[in-house]
């Protein structure tokens, strides 16, 4: 019986995950309520399961609110759960992705300047910092990339951090690291 238990979560582990890494919607992620339906009750436990052994590969399972911010315990079912990195990817890791090096510093700065903006910059202010520091004509393109890989999203108000950077960049570290980072 216990033997049944073992392989039943096992195959429940692998179900997760193939649910977690294969994007069967327009944004990769799986809400809480579709795992409980897949997996049962224990998902939680079968998520635990899964993240233990994403660890050992440099990944790990994250649960989000629809706002963004980290889902408790109670926010499961609303959630929305991904497979991120562990840790922030080294330089080889990126370079593979298709992302260029002014491209990834464009996001950093941009990710910098709404977060100390409050959580809304205009446009024109984004393109203004962008325009400072790298050829004019680059900047307009890759806001736009941002845009459309999630990064950023596009409010009334102007330019806020996407669904993309609440789930795959820690902001707080970024913004120790960028500010840790000036000449004395």
């Amino acid at each position: 019986m216990p033997e049944e238990r073992g392989e039943d979560l096992r195959k429940k582990v692998r179900r997760a995950a193939h649910m977690l890494l294969l994007r069967s919607h327009t944004k990769p992620g799986v809400k809480g309520w579709e795992l409980r339906r897949a997996l049962g009750k224990d998902f939680k436990m079968v998520l635990k399961l899964l993240d233990e052994e994403l660890k050992d590969i440099g990944f790990k399972v994250v649960a989000k609110r629809p706002d963004g911010s980290d889902a408790g315990e109670g926010d499961l079912k609303e959630a929305v759960f991904y497979v991120t990195f562990k840790e922030p990817p080294d330089w080889p890791e990126v370079r593979g992705s298709g992302w260029r090096i002014d491209e990834m510093a464009a996001l950093a700065a941009c990710v910098a300047f709404i977060s100390a903006k409050g959580g809304v910059a205009s446009r024109e202010e984004l393109e203004d910092l962008l325009m400072s520091k790298m050829p004019r004509w680059k900047v307009p393109g890759i806001l736009t990339r941002l845009i459309r890989a999630g990064y950023l999203t596009e409010v009334e108000e102007g330019l806020a951090l996407g669904w993309r950077t609440r789930v795959e960049i820690d902001i707080e570290l970024l913004l120790s690291l960028l500010l840790g980072s000036r000449g004395t």
